[in-house]
């Protein structure tokens, strides 16, 4: 049973300045800690009610501990406190390299909302996207809001927070293709798309920066399909990140099974 000093301490994970202090995140649900022990990151220790014990027997490699629900509601972000709670060791500032080759790898440029993060590391997931590099200016992947809406996919994809001109200025020498989307651009479904290269999204009110678009070499965008009424302005960019994404693979899948 916790006592109220490691009560405390998991609470204050909950402030980037903690979480970066000591190296470890908050991970809470059922579901979400049993991706976590399916992911590949390193659990520091878990801390579950009776019931969730019960159910996951064995001996486990991090300290595991047993708590009520009154101290689980003490310490948990949840409007309805789950069953169990783990501390997990945020990655490596300097991850493996990313391979660019033969593959596509996701780039946000200077990402801001949680919710744009965490719904993009899910569509990455989704869609078979292994590598997401941020801005070093970007959300925090690993701060509360980021890990709930990944719903667990944060631990299956890699995201690196890196200088992106020295990280695409090493996409040109390769001669990777770097896609930009930006409004107004040549409409994705009339453009030709690989398996391989660089997707760019940028900020979420002023889009690619000036110094970023200079890697890029061909401009997309989604074309909007006039309807009834007056039609938005834009895009929410996580939602038109996962449309483009999803292009690139459905172009993959007829290329890879014509006819």
């Amino acid at each position: 049973m916790p006592g109220k000093n490691t009560i405390k301490y998991i609470n204050s994970l909950k402030q980037k300045k903690f979480r970066k202090e000591h190296g470890l995140f908050i991970v809470e649900g059922e579901k979400m800690v049993d991706e976590l022990l399916a992911g590949r990151f390193s659990i520091h220790s878990l801390y579950a009610t009776d019931g969730w014990l019960s159910t996951h027997p064995g001996e486990k490699p991090f300290s595991t501990f047993k708590i009520g629900e009154s101290d689980l509601k003490r310490i948990s972000s949840l409007t309805t406190p789950n069953k169990v709670l783990a501390l997990a060791h945020i990655p490596s500032t300097c991850p493996e390299p990313v391979n660019l080759e033969n593959s596509l790898t996701l780039v946000l440029d200077n990402i801001q909302d949680p919710g744009n993060l965490g719904t993009l590391i899910r569509s990455c997931h989704w869609f078979g996207i292994e590598n997401i590099v941020l801005s070093e200016n970007s959300a925090e992947a690993t701060s509360p809001k980021v890990v709930q809406a990944t719903m667990g996919s944060l631990f299956h994809v890699r995201t690196h927070y890196l200088e992106l001109i020295s990280f695409l200025e090493d996409a040109a020498r390769k001669k990777i293709p770097v896609y930009g989307a930006f409004p107004g651009g040549p409409a994705i479904y009339d453009q030709p798309l690989g398996n391989e290269g660089v997707i760019i999204l940028g900020n979420e009110s002023k889009g690619i920066s000036a110094g970023v678009e200079k890697y890029v070499t061909r401009k997309i965008s989604i074309p909007s399909l006039p309807g009834k009424g007056r039609q938005p302005e834009s895009l929410n960019m996580a939602v038109a990140g996962s449309i483009i994404i999803a292009e690139f693979r459905r172009r993959a899948i007829q290329k890879n099974n014509p006819g």
